[in-house]
C-alpha cells in the first residue's frame, strides 16, 4: 500500500473529527467514520450532496456556507463556530474548519473541511454564563438592599439623637451623673452608627463599574482632596508634596473618594511625637502588572504615621478591618475597602506597605489605556 493510500485509509478511520473533501461548489466527495458518528449520515447517503445540508434553515437562507466557501477560497480558510444540524434534526455546536485546495497553478480546486463536536464545551460556557449572570443579578440585589436598609435606618437613628442631646442639654439635674454618664454611651454608640452607616452607604456607591469614563488630573483631585481638609492640616502643621501626577481615565467623584479616604487614614493615624508629612508621587515610569504585559501607572501616597505591621498589608483593605482600638482611633473600617473597590472599579490595585511607628504607602495602579 502506498503512502497515499495510507493516509486516505487513516483520515477515514478517524472518529472523533468529521472529515471530508468537497469540491469547488461545496459537493460532498469523501466521508470518513468521524462525519458518519458527529452527522449521522452513512456515506452513500451524503456523498454527492452539498455541504449546507448540515447548517440550519437560519443560516441557509443568510448564505452562510456559501459564505465560508468564499472567505477560504480568498483567504486560504475559514473557521467558524456555530450550530450544526445531523440527519435526525437534532443540532449540536459544531468547530470547523474549512482550508482551500490548489492545483500546481494557485487555483481553488476544492476545500478540505474538519468539524469537531464542542456541544459539551458549550452548554458549560452557558451554564458558566448563567451562572455569571445570576450572580450578577443577586449583587445587584444586594446592594440595593444594603442601600435601602442603610438608607431608612438613617431617620429612626437621628430621632434617637436628637432625644439624647436633648436630654443630655438639660441643665435642671433631672438625670443623675449615673444616667447621664450611661446616656452618653448611648450617644457616642449612636455617633458610630451613624457614622457606619454613612460608610455603607458610601460603600454602596461604588460597587458598580462603569464604562463610561474620562480623562482626569490626578493633580487636581489631590489637591482638591487636600483642600477639603486645609483647616485640619493646618491645625496640626501638617505639611504635604504633591508630585508630577498622570491624567487618568475614571470616574472623577469616586477619585476624589479614594484619596480623601487615604488622607483621613493618614490624619487619624498620625504620629503624635512628630509633625505630619504626606507624600503623593508617581513613578517615572509605567510599570507592568500582568503576565499579559498591560501597563499601569502606579502612584505613591504615603505618610510618616503611626503604620502598622507588614503582615497586614493585605488584610488592611478588608471590610471592617480595625488595627486599632475605637477610643483612640475612630472610625468604621470601611475607608480603605472602598479605596479597594474604587481601584477595582477603575480595573486597577491598590497595594500597602506599613511599617510600625515609621509609617505607611499605598501604591495605587491605574491602567495607562
Amino acid at each position: 500500500m502506498d503512502s497515499e493510500a495510507q493516509y486516505h485509509l487513516m483520515i477515514g478511520e478517524v472518529e472523533d473529527y468529521a472529515i471530508l473533501m468537497l469540491d469547488q461548489d461545496g459537493i460532498i466527495r469523501t466521508w470518513n467514520k468521524g462525519a458518519e458518528k458527529i452527522k449521522g449520515y452513512v456515506e452513500q447517503e451524503i456523498v454527492g450532496r452539498h455541504f449546507r445540508v448540515f447548517y440550519t434553515p437560519a443560516d441557509q437562507k443568510a448564505r452562510l456556507p456559501e459564505r465560508l466557501l468564499a472567505r477560504a477560497a480568498a483567504n486560504g480558510k475559514a473557521v467558524h463556530e456555530g450550530w450544526r444540524v445531523r440527519k435526525d434534526g437534532t443540532t449540536f455546536w459544531g468547530s470547523i474548519v474549512i482550508t482551500a485546495l490548489h492545483d500546481e497553478e494557485g487555483n481553488v480546486v476544492g476545500f478540505s473541511k474538519v468539524t469537531r463536536d464542542l456541544t459539551e464545551r458549550k452548554a458549560a460556557e452557558d451554564r458558566l454564563l448563567q451562572n455569571a449572570r445570576q450572580l450578577e443579578a443577586q449583587n445587584r440585589e444586594l446592594q440595593q438592599f444594603a442601600y435601602i436598609a442603610a438608607h431608612d435606618m438613617k431617620e429612626p437613628l437621628r430621632k434617637i439623637q436628637f432625644f439624647m442631646d436633648a436630654a443630655l442639654a438639660d441643665k435642671e439635674g433631672a438625670l443623675s451623673k449615673r444616667q447621664r454618664d450611661s446616656l452618653s454611651k448611648a450617644a457616642r454608640s449612636a455617633g458610630r452608627m451613624q457614622a457606619l452607616i454613612e460608610d455603607l452607604l458610601e460603600y454602596s456607591k461604588v460597587t458598580e463599574y462603569s464604562a463610561h469614563l474620562e480623562p482626569n488630573d490626578l493633580v487636581a483631585l489631590v489637591r482638591d482632596a487636600f483642600a477639603n481638609q486645609r483647616e485640619t492640616l493646618e491645625a496640626m502643621g501638617a505639611t504635604a508634596k504633591i508630585g508630577p501626577l498622570p491624567t487618568v481615565n475614571g470616574i472623577s467623584f469616586q477619585l476624589t473618594q479614594l484619596f480623601t479616604n487615604l488622607l483621613s487614614n493618614s490624619i487619624k493615624y498620625r504620629n503624635e511625637d512628630r509633625v505630619l508629612e504626606i507624600q503623593v508621587s508617581a513613578a517615572a515610569e509605567p510599570t507592568t502588572r500582568t503576565p499579559s504585559g498591560k501597563a499601569f501607572y502606579r502612584i505613591i501616597f504615603e505618610d510618616n504615621g503611626i503604620g502598622f505591621p507588614p503582615e497586614m498589608n493585605e488584610r488592611i483593605f478588608n471590610l471592617f478591618e480595625r488595627l486599632n482600638g475605637r477610643d483612640k482611633y475612630p472610625g468604621t473600617g470601611l475607608g480603605l475597602a472602598i479605596c479597594k473597590r474604587i481601584m477595582e472599579n477603575h480595573r486597577g490595585y491598590i497595594e500597602a506597605e506599613g511599617k510600625q511607628g515609621e509609617g505607611s504607602r499605598f501604591f495605587l495602579y491605574f491602567p495607562t489605556s
